[in-house]
């Protein structure tokens, strides 16, 4: 299922590019409105947080595509992201386990412990995190910006004189 989540992203991801490229554009030349920057943050929030969900999408796929892989079919054992141990680790491997949440493909040895196979897992770890960070940050300026319109907007005067009381 995961694979076919990764298929997805990987056809979404050029158009997200292509998204992010024709907003930004407009962004450098001049006549924009008045307002353009609460939208442009608010929008790269969106499309920071778009971003995320496409890079975990692509790296959930990556793992279930070595996860399978490794469980079936001519070749399959060693895993294929265990096959770059050193010599004497492979020597003991013992199995394998995909992890989800961190994304990434440990190699289990003999002895009980466990190496980090190679992979783009912290690539996609990292990229992924980064988006997500973007998006959230993107959001807080969105509230500071908004905390500052209204605190340097004119304010009625409400200190004189009242009719009718």
């Amino acid at each position: 299922m995961f694979v076919l989540l990764m298929y997805g992203a990987l056809l979404a991801a050029p158009l997200w590019a292509v998204a992010v490229v024709v907003k930004l554009v407009p962004v450098a030349l001049p006549g924009r409105r008045p307002d353009w920057g609460r939208d442009l943050l608010r929008w790269s929030a969106g499309m920071a947080a778009v971003g995320a969900v496409i890079t975990y999408a692509i790296g959930l796929g990556t793992v279930q595509w070595d996860a399978d892989e490794a469980e079936s079919g001519a070749g399959s054992s060693p895993a294929v992201p265990c096959r770059s141990l050193p010599p004497d680790a492979l020597d003991r491997l013992a199995g394998h386990e995909p992890s989800y949440v961190p994304l990434g493909f440990d190699c289990l040895l003999d002895d009980g412990s466990v190496v980090a196979a190679n992979g783009p897992y912290t690539s996609l770890n990292t990229a992924a995190a980064t988006f997500a960070l973007a998006a959230v940050l993107a959001l807080i300026s969105v509230g500071f910006l908004d905390e500052y319109r209204a605190r340097s907007a004119p304010r009625a005067d409400t200190s004189g004189p009242r009719s009718g009381a």
